[in-house]
């Protein structure tokens, strides 16, 4: 008897050991995205082309991701060159539609990142251009930092609403000088509804469907919910992923996670519809669910409170799916991993004590 539990015990705790390993290789395999070096992210200030001048209605300018990236797309049959912050040549658009950067320049290296990055030790100044293929469709984004605030205190003496910068971003546009001018608000801190009204929900998906189990007819169904939230944060991940230009940085985790934490709480659903509640089967997909819905939330934290969100999804449906899978990924996991434990412990007990079936 003795040695049949010991059994049960290590054939347990090898496939909660196996179910941890793919949870942990899926985190690591996971690639981070484009070469861009910091993606867009929250922000409380909002900047706006307020004038291209003089007017040239082959150039296209847009701000991306609230204030990170200045986007410029030209019209084919026109050549652009944009000057960087030491007046320096930066970025060029050719006539027929390729896109090369000056990785020579000052600003190449300073604008790898939104709050600046440091020149290499062996830069030097006034180099001749050594110009770089980036785009073949008259189109880039970059960070460029005469369109936001940059760095994280607030501007001294102005107010939320207020305009906090106003600059120009010089170009040479067919060999004629055009300047985009461009401003940035601080912007009104955004509603807590939808993030509490998230937390909630998600609260009530997590409790349901680690204590589900001891409600009869309902434990079929109690890993649904938690699925709901996965697939809506699939949603919302990939919604901000198509919103951004490979340039700027989108990460693949942004769908990747709750997609996975999707997969897994079908799983659990399957195997709950098709009446196995086996404990560690179930629990371990739940737990699989519950981490990766936690770490996608976890990463997207600093949204809860920042006014603007690299998205063009709804900003309250962004926060409300955040804080639904940070309170049911908590949850879960939390409930989950105490299931498996006291699996583990007494293998030999019946699957209808286990506190989640």
């Amino acid at each position: 008897m003795q040695r049949h539990l010991l059994t049960s015990t290590l054939s347990a705790t090898a496939r909660v050991g196996r179910v941890l390993s793919v949870t942990l290789a899926l985190f690591v395999a996971l690639p981070t995205g484009a070469a861009a070096a910091d993606s867009a992210g929250p922000t409380d200030y909002r900047s706006r082309i307020v004038a291209i001048d003089p007017a040239t209605p082959q150039v296209h300018a847009s701000i991306i991701g609230g204030d990170s990236f200045l986007e410029l797309r030209v019209d084919r049959g026109t050549a652009v060159e944009v000057f960087g912050y030491r007046s320096e040549p930066f970025i060029r658009f050719l006539a027929d539609g390729t896109v090369q950067e000056n990785r020579t320049s000052a600003s190449y290296f300073v604008s790898k990142a939104r709050q600046g990055a440091a020149l290499p030790a062996d830069f030097v100044d006034d180099a001749p251009p050594a110009w770089h293929t980036v785009a073949t469709d008259g189109r880039y984004a970059w960070h460029d930092h005469r369109v936001h605030w940059m760095t994280d205190s607030r501007p001294p003496g102005r107010h939320p609403g207020d305009v906090v910068l106003r600059e120009q971003v010089p170009l040479l546009v067919d060999d004629v000088a055009v300047s985009i001018i461009v401003e940035s608000v601080w912007m009104p801190a955004a509603s807590r509804t939808p993030v509490w009204l998230g937390a909630i929900v998600g609260l009530a998906a997590g409790l349901l469907a680690g204590l589900g189990g001891r409600f009869g007819s309902l434990s079929r169904w109690r890993a649904l919910p938690t699925l709901d939230v996965a697939l809506l944060a699939t949603f919302v991940g990939a919604w901000q992923y198509r919103t951004l230009p490979t340039e700027t940085g989108p990460q693949v985790g942004w769908f990747a996670l709750p997609a996975i934490a999707a997969a897994a709480a079908a799983g659990a659903v399957a195997l709950h519809w098709r009446g196995n509640r086996s404990s560690l089967t179930s629990n371990a997909l739940l737990l699989l669910a519950g981490v990766n819905l936690a770490a996608w939330a976890w990463m997207r934290r600093e949204g809860f409170s920042k006014a603007i969100l690299a998205t063009n999804a709804p900003g309250w449906l962004d926060r409300f799916a955040a804080a639904a899978a940070i309170s049911c990924g908590l949850v879960t996991t939390a409930l989950g991993l105490a299931a498996l434990t006291l699996a583990i412990a007494a293998p030999g007990r019946a699957p209808a004590t286990s506190p989640t079936t």
